[in-house]
């Protein structure tokens, strides 16, 4: 009964991979170097991010319609 068994096609192997010379290191290193200042860059500090709504920045209450809600 060949007709239950499935037909098994093995694909070749992948070619090897090319070898890793010094000059690709330390362009990788370069590249991870300059990533990494662009990402401390982007970076907000904690003065600059908001944390609340308006009502934390000079103590003002503000008003929703009389009804009390979850936020205050």
């Amino acid at each position: 009964m060949g007709f239950l068994k499935p037909k098994v096609i093995v694909p070749p192997p992948p070619p090897p991979l090319p070898e890793v010379t010094k000059i690709d290191q330390e362009r990788a290193s370069a590249l991870a170097q300059e990533a990494m200042t662009e990402e401390r860059k982007q970076r907000r500090g904690r003065k600059s991010t908001v944390v609340a709504g308006t009502g934390a920045l000079g103590g003002q209450a503000q008003e929703s319609g009389g009804k009390p809600t979850l936020l205050g």
